[in-house]
C-alpha cells in the first residue's frame, strides 16, 4: 500500500473523523434506549420499594418504548442489591429504585453503600412513616403502646430491616417516647407485614402504603404517622403529634445510575420521569396505593439528599446504631 494511497484515504476522511470528534458527548447516546432497561430494586417482592417500582417501571415503559424489567435482589438491608446497580456497566440500562434504607445503609451496614458509587437521577415520592398493629392486638391506640413499653422495657416485639429506615423509624419511635423495645430482624416489608398479620410481633413501620392490603384485610390497623399534618391521601389517619409523640420522620424513593452514567442519559432519564410525575394516570395510579408523587429533578434531589443525610446521620449517631463507628 502507498504513502499516495493512505494520504489520499486520509485527505477523504479526515472530515468526517475530525466531525465525529467534535460531536457532543451525549451524542453516543443519542439513541437510548435500544434494548430493555433492567430496574433494581434491593429488597424482596411486595414490599413498599417494589411496589413503587413496578408502577414506576410501567410508564417508563410507555415513555421509553422498551421493556423495563424490575428484579428484585434482596439481602443484607438493601446493600447488595445496591452495589450491583454500583458494578454495573454506566450505560443507563441498569438502574436502581432505591429508598431511604439506601442512606441509612451508609451508616448503619458492616459493608455499607456509597452515594458516590452513583448517579441520583430524580426523586419521585416521599410519604411518613408510620406505626401499624395486628387486628388482634391488645394495644389499640399509640398511648397504649407506650404505656406497655415503659412499663415492661423490651416487651414489645417491633419488626425491622437492621440498619434499613423501618429501623431507624421504630428506634426514633422509641427514643421519641423515652422507652425500649426488642428488635426483630427480616429481610423486607413484606415480611414484616405477614409477621404482624399473624401475630408474630407486635408493631410495624412503614409507610402507609406498604400497610395498605393489611389494614384492608382487617389483618392490622394503622395508628398514625410521622407527620407534621394529617395526608391528604389518608386524612383518617391521625398523626403522632395528637397522639402525644413529637416525631417527624418520612421516606422517600428515587432512581439511580451507576457512577460515570453518561449525562445525555441521566438527562434523558430525569426529563422521562418529570413528564411522568405529571400524568394524571400516574398520580392516579400512585393515589390508588397511598403513595404521594414528588418529583425531584437531579440537581434537587442531589441537595434534597444531602440535606437528608445530614438529617439520618444525625439520627442514627444518636441512636447509637452507626455501625462505622462500632456501636451495633
Amino acid at each position: 500500500m502507498t504513502s499516495q494511497f493512505l494520504t489520499t484515504i486520509a485527505r477523504r476522511f479526515w472530515p468526517a473523523l475530525l466531525a465525529a470528534c467534535l460531536l457532543p458527548s451525549g451524542f453516543a447516546s443519542a439513541a437510548y434506549p435500544d434494548k430493555p432497561i433492567t430496574l433494581v430494586v434491593p429488597f424482596p417482592a411486595g414490599g413498599r420499594t417494589d411496589l413503587t417500582a413496578r408502577i414506576v417501571a410501567e410508564f417508563l415503559r410507555q415513555q421509553l418504548g422498551q421493556s423495563v424489567i424490575v428484579v428484585n435482589k434482596p439481602g443484607a438491608g438493601g446493600v447488595i442489591g445496591a452495589k450491583d446497580v454500583a458494578k454495573a456497566p454506566a450505560d443507563g440500562y441498569t438502574l436502581g429504585f432505591f429508598s431511604t434504607g439506601f442512606l441509612t445503609t451508609q451508616y448503619t451496614a458492616q459493608i455499607p453503600t456509597n452515594a458516590k458509587d452513583y448517579e441520583l437521577v430524580c426523586l419521585i415520592n416521599y410519604d411518613p412513616a408510620a406505626v401499624a398493629v395486628s387486628a388482634a392486638s391488645p394495644y389499640k391506640s399509640v398511648a397504649d403502646i407506650v404505656a406497655a413499653s415503659k412499663a415492661k422495657p423490651g416487651s414489645i416485639n417491633v419488626g425491622i430491616n437492621p440498619g434499613s429506615s423501618a429501623h431507624v423509624f421504630a428506634a426514633s419511635f422509641f427514643d421519641a417516647v423515652g422507652a425500649t423495645a426488642t428488635f426483630i430482624p427480616f429481610k423486607g416489608g413484606s415480611e414484616r407485614a405477614l409477621a404482624l398479620s399473624g401475630g408474630h410481633i407486635d408493631l410495624d413501620f412503614d409507610i402507609v402504603a406498604a400497610m395498605k392490603a393489611s389494614q384492608e384485610s382487617k389483618k392490622a390497623q394503622i395508628l398514625a404517622i410521622a407527620a407534621d399534618r394529617r395526608n391528604e391521601l389518608y386524612p383518617d389517619i391521625p398523626t403522632m403529634r395528637e397522639r402525644g409523640v413529637d416525631l417527624v420522620i418520612s421516606s422517600w424513593h428515587g432512581v439511580f445510575a451507576p457512577k460515570g452514567t453518561p449525562a445525555a442519559v441521566v438527562n434523558r432519564l430525569d426529563k422521562t420521569m418529570e413528564s411522568i410525575s405529571r400524568k394524571k394516570e400516574f398520580i392516579d395510579k400512585m393515589s390508588e396505593q397511598l403513595l404521594a408523587v414528588r418529583y425531584m429533578n437531579q440537581s434537587e434531589f442531589e441537595s434534597f439528599y444531602k440535606d437528608q443525610d445530614v438529617i439520618f446521620k444525625r439520627i442514627i449517631d444518636r441512636l447509637g446504631i452507626n455501625a462505622a463507628k462500632g456501636s451495633q
